[in-house]
């Protein structure tokens, strides 16, 4: 384990390097910040542009309806992490293997005495931390402006919906892992893990026992959580399989670097 050891912090160091520990943590906390301040000051705002009045702010708030606290934390998730938030996890997480596959350095790494495995649980792990540590703070703040604006959450449901979501956010660092293995350009692993992601939340609308394999369907769940404090049918089976899923991922990954099987039309065997 001296080997995972030494690669992971070599990745923490290169994550500071490239300022990762500090504007990705920034980015999620102002996209957690949004929902709750715009659902809140979106009347006034645009009561003070239209100019006569509160007539449009009043228009505004009444097509809203009356949100509560528990609807506008669901929506930071819905809303927010989603959608930008995801496409800016992918951008930031796709270069992780890429740029040390063009260079160079894994084929160079891998001749060291490193294993496969010891490199891609490096690799995930060093990965999985910064996720989490920008995801929680992001969620956390909204958490923080809600409370402030509309009132507390039950505890239990606020950390349940964050343990529910990390999964799915999770499974996202595995599908972009293998695919900067697989692919060659940092272009293309954004374009399909950023794709591949929204469409998995599109389909996460439908009903029906097929969601417990859709890893986006954990999203669902962890706004249903936040706000009724439970989760929806088919939760356990969907869990269960998108943490099946991370393994499954994790293990391809490492035939794959075994196999030095290292981008589609490369030239290792």
């Amino acid at each position: 384990m001296n080997n995972v050891t030494t690669l992971f912090l070599k990745e923490q160091m290169e994550h500071w390097r490239s300022l990762k520990w500090i504007w990705l943590p920034i980015v999620f906390a102002i996209l957690g910040m949004m929902q709750p301040l715009m659902m809140y000051y979106l009347p006034e705002i645009m009561g003070a542009m239209g100019g006569d009045g509160s007539e449009q702010g009043s228009a505004i708030a009444e097509l809203m309806g009356n949100v509560n606290a528990q609807q506008v934390m669901a929506g930071t998730l819905s809303s927010q992490f989603d959608q930008l938030g995801i496409i800016i996890l992918v951008v930031a997480l796709m270069g992780a293997i890429i740029s040390e596959k063009n260079n160079g350095m894994l084929a160079f790494i891998l001749t060291r005495p490193v294993k496969a495995w010891q490199y891609i649980l490096a690799k995930w792990f060093s990965q999985a931390l910064l996720v989490f540590i920008s995801l929680g703070l992001g969620y956390f703040a909204a958490y923080y402006y809600v409370y402030l604006l509309y009132g507390g959450i039950q505890t239990a449901s606020i950390f349940a919906g964050f343990g529910i979501y990390l999964v799915w956010v999770l499974f996202l660092v595995s599908a972009v892992l293998i695919l900067g293995i697989v692919f060659r350009s940092a272009a293309v692993v954004a374009m399909i893990g950023a794709g591949g992601a929204i469409i998995l939340e599109l389909v996460s609308g439908a009903s029906g026992w097929g969601q417990i394999f859709n890893p986006a369907y954990l999203s669902a769940n962890a706004a249903n959580m936040i706000v009724t404090g439970d989760v929806e049918a088919y939760f356990v089976g969907n869990l269960l399989i998108s943490l099946f899923f991370i393994v499954v991922l994790l293990v391809l990954s490492i035939v794959l670097l075994t196999k030095k099987k290292f981008h589609i039309g490369s030239s290792h065997e």
